[in-house]
């Protein structure tokens, strides 16, 4: 078992295969019948959520037995004495995921407590079954179940409509206030999608797809990955302070124009 500290991009090979295990046990876990809701109506859980947080937590407790392990639905674990904390979110997308909708992935990162910087991170959407990853200083990276990759540079194609992905909270008052702040952001854009998962939408930022996201009340799972792998992939990423709630907002490159040669 290894406790040494890791380079990024081995960091991100473990990260890649923990997303990818929690996808593989998404896929066959029963349809939720029922879905519990946590403190605020509308954020819920299900029995999916645990059995895909536990999977991935033993797959690092295996391979890294003294970092600390968080994830957004189990009691953390693990010493923490290498200084790594890994962030897990087993569903992001769980109101997706209860409705029968394919839209939600899973998304696992590694933070340096010592540095306070993220080191690597991946997400897996299992209904496509890709998933993108990256690791400090390395790019990020779309990779495709027949085992080939392409490298994302958050940059649109010329030409196409510049799209706002946005995200709203449970909470009444909060979601209010991103409405109006939503409303005034759609000056500078030509439509708007809101997918219900933050992970993704930061990946599609990285992708070029999204011109921008912004979600203002998000947890540490929500954005840990995401927010990683958009700014490696060249966007501008604003995080909350620490590993707080808070906002993310993150916007890609302009788009190439026709001139530039191409898509992006």
């Amino acid at each position: 078992m290894a406790t040494s500290t890791p380079t990024p991009q081995e960091l991100r090979t473990l990260a890649i295969a923990a997303a990818q295990l929690g996808g593989e046990a998404l896929t066959h876990a029963s349809a939720p019948r029922t879905a519990i809701a946590k403190e605020i109506p509308g954020d819920v859980v299900t029995e999916a959520d645990r059995a895909v947080e536990l999977r991935i937590r033993e797959h690092l407790s295996a391979v890294r037995p003294d970092d600390r392990i968080v994830g957004e639905e189990l009691p953390d674990s693990g010493t923490g004495s290498t200084g790594l904390e890994w962030f897990i979110d087993p569903i992001d997308g769980t109101s997706n995921f209860v409705h029968g909708l394919t839209l939600h992935c899973t998304s696992v990162a590694v933070f340096d407590s010592t540095r306070e910087i993220w080191l690597a991170g991946a997400i897996h959407v299992s209904a496509s079954a890709i998933t993108y990853a990256a690791a400090l200083g390395a790019g990020a990276q779309k990779l495709f179940a027949d085992g080939t990759a392409v490298e994302l540079t958050a940059t649109p194609a010329p030409g196409v409509p510049r799209l706002l992905g946005v995200g709203l909270s449970y909470d009444p008052e909060a979601r209010i206030r991103q409405l109006d702040d939503i409303r005034e952001r759609m000056r500078d854009y030509d439509d708007l999608r809101s997918l219900g998962t933050a992970a993704y939408a930061l990946c599609l930022v990285a992708e070029g797809v999204f011109a921008s996201f912004v979600e203002t009340d998000l947890f540490v799972y929500d954005w840990a990955a995401g927010a990683l792998i958009a700014e490696e992939a060249g966007a501008e990423v604003g995080r909350p302070e620490g590993l707080g709630r808070g906002a993310i907002i993150a916007h890609g490159r302009p788009p190439r124009t026709m001139s530039d040669g191409g898509l992006a």
